[in-house]
């Protein structure tokens, strides 16, 4: 139970972490280094939309990692 609720808040914290760095870093100057994908017009447009396709991809790789550690778990039970 503790290790749902670390996954969710990483998955949680992480999603707008990204999204941040790539807002500030990757859309920032005269030549963004991201091009296009940086929308000049309204930067929290791009920050919301990176920020749920984070959440997506993180959501997905935690409840893999879940599922690998919980199926381990079953199968490390000695059998009595």
């Amino acid at each position: 139970m503790l290790r749902i609720l670390l996954h969710a808040l990483t998955v949680l914290h992480l999603g707008p972490g990204i999204a941040f760095a790539l807002l500030a870093f990757g859309c920032d100057g005269v030549e963004p280094a991201l091009g296009g994908l940086c929308s000049a017009a309204s930067p929290m447009k791009f920050f919301i939309v990176v920020t749920l396709l984070s959440w997506g991809v993180l959501g997905v790789i935690s409840a893999l990692l879940l599922r690998r550690e919980s199926g381990k778990a079953r199968t490390d039970t000695p059998p009595a």
